[in-house]
């Protein structure tokens, strides 16, 4: 039987990423957030950006290694049309960027933002200048190679996790979840 994946915590991450985009610029700009600004504050850079990273990269990864399970796993049972399973994809995606390739020569599927996600070896935060304070424009960069030839990929995190959403809940309508744990012990 196949990995039992909790979906609803992938539902839950992203949901916990759009609000962390939407927040920042309001949190920043009370606690006035500046990076070099080394204030006694209760809240500062190295406190906002420590927390706010580690958050979203542990967010992002998570979802993204549910969601390559789970492909697998539907890929895996012969009782799924491969065409209903790439429709979900590409219907997931549909009308929505969720980045920009700076570097590299891959498609931006959902299955491969997860790869690129999955693979980073190292990503930044982009961030916003106001005149006293920073904030996180709900972008992050994500670098990395594959077979030695280097890929750069500026990753929309809110439509990243509004194409995750839509895919989820094409899969959940679309997939009999009985038939693939019947059998589970």
């Amino acid at each position: 039987m196949p990995h039992t994946l909790n979906i609803d915590g992938v539902s839950e991450s992203l949901f916990q990423l759009q609000m962390l985009i939407h927040s920042s610029k309001s949190f920043c700009a009370k606690h006035q957030i500046s990076h070099g600004n080394n204030s006694n504050a209760e809240f500062d850079w190295d406190y906002y950006f420590g927390w706010l990273k580690s958050s979203i990269c542990e967010k992002l990864i998570q979802s993204s290694i549910t969601l390559r399970i789970m492909q697998d796993i539907l890929l895996a049972d012969d009782t799924q049309e491969p065409t209903d399973l790439q429709r979900y994809q590409t219907d997931a995606i549909s009308g929505i960027q969720i980045g920009t390739v700076h570097e590299g020569s891959f498609k931006l599927t959902l299955r491969e933002t997860c790869n690129k996600i999955i693979h980073a070896t190292d990503t930044q935060l982009d961030w916003h200048e106001d005149v006293d304070y920073q904030w996180w424009t709900g972008n992050i960069w994500l670098f990395g190679s594959n077979h030695g030839s280097e890929w750069k990929l500026e990753l929309n995190i809110e439509a990243f996790a509004i194409a995750a959403n839509r895919y989820v809940d094409r899969v959940s309508d679309g997939v009999d979840w009985y038939h693939l744990y019947k059998y589970d012990t």
